[in-house]
């Protein structure tokens, strides 16, 4: 009788905390308000929006949805769990809150994973000539997986992109009777995700993507952000995807939300859009 695989958890790295919150405005109760009451709410959030951009690095951003799942989505990228709820309650606290109804959220957390990290410190290790489990394996693993974790920072603590177009995602890995990725081994989930990586990779210069962990977090195991200055080469990336194994096999996906980057002086004119 055959040993079952040793089914070992992924290793990965965590850098900013995200939330994607979406709204659609009350367009009826925004229309009844004097153009004063309107002017001012529009200022007020105005001014919050570019105070919580940041400086230097841009940690929340404006969106104007496209199609009937929302009109506005604030992108925030926060450094803990708790600054995040922070930007989330000073924005209830806006008067602009009162005019919008909230259609979704999804709270993740920026993640590199280590497959290759830790495959090459293997490999390393083993060049060494030094046996798993030894002192010297341990100091060689350990030495090159910093190295690697090092480089891999400037991935999870990033600010958000500044492309124009956004598509989000939310997706989990299947665990059904015939493809169930919780069951296969490490090797093979990471050969998978190699091939995953790779096609990724040929759209690097059109597209920048973002991984996020949600598992223990929110409804799905992760959410992606794909970033670009054109919608199509978003669109060739996801299709291109799903004829990988690692998506066509093992891949369940949620809603997608697609919209358009704004700056905070642009809110006036999106909600000018409802006025008569």
């Amino acid at each position: 009788m055959s040993e079952a695989p040793i089914i070992d958890a992924p290793q990965t790295l965590e850098g900013h905390y995200v939330l994607h919150d979406i709204y659609a405005v009350s367009w009826s109760f925004w229309q009844a308000q004097p153009s004063a009451e309107r002017e001012a709410v529009i200022g007020e959030a105005s001014t919050w929006l570019q105070d919580v951009a940041g400086v230097g690095e841009t940690h929340s951003a404006l969106y104007s949805m496209l199609g009937q799942k929302g009109e506005l989505m604030f992108l925030h990228y926060r450094k803990n769990v708790d600054a995040l709820n922070r930007t989330e309650r000073s924005f209830r606290r806006l008067r602009l809150y009162n005019y919008l109804r909230p259609v979704y959220s999804y709270f993740s957390v920026i993640e590199a994973s280590l497959y290759e990290a830790t495959a090459i410190a293997q490999r390393k290790a083993a060049e060494k000539g030094a046996k798993p489990g030894s002192a010297a394996y341990d100091e060689v693993f350990t030495e090159v997986m910093a190295k690697e974790c090092k480089v891999l920072e400037a991935r999870v603590f990033r600010s958000i992109p500044d492309q124009r177009y956004i598509c989000f995602y939310p997706m989990s890995k299947r665990r059904g009777e015939q493809f169930n990725w919780y069951a296969l081994s490490i090797e093979e989930r990471r050969s998978l995700m190699r091939g995953h990586g790779k096609l990724g990779h040929k759209f690097s210069r059109e597209v920048t993507q973002v991984v996020c962990g949600s598992i223990g977090l929110d409804d799905w195991e992760w959410g992606v952000s794909l970033h670009s200055a054109n919608p199509l080469a978003i669109k060739r990336l996801v299709t291109e995807m799903r004829f990988d194994p690692a998506s066509s096999r093992y891949a369940e996906f949620g809603p997608f939300y697609f919209a358009i980057r704004q700056q905070p002086d642009d809110l006036g004119t999106l909600l000018a859009g409802g006025l008569a």
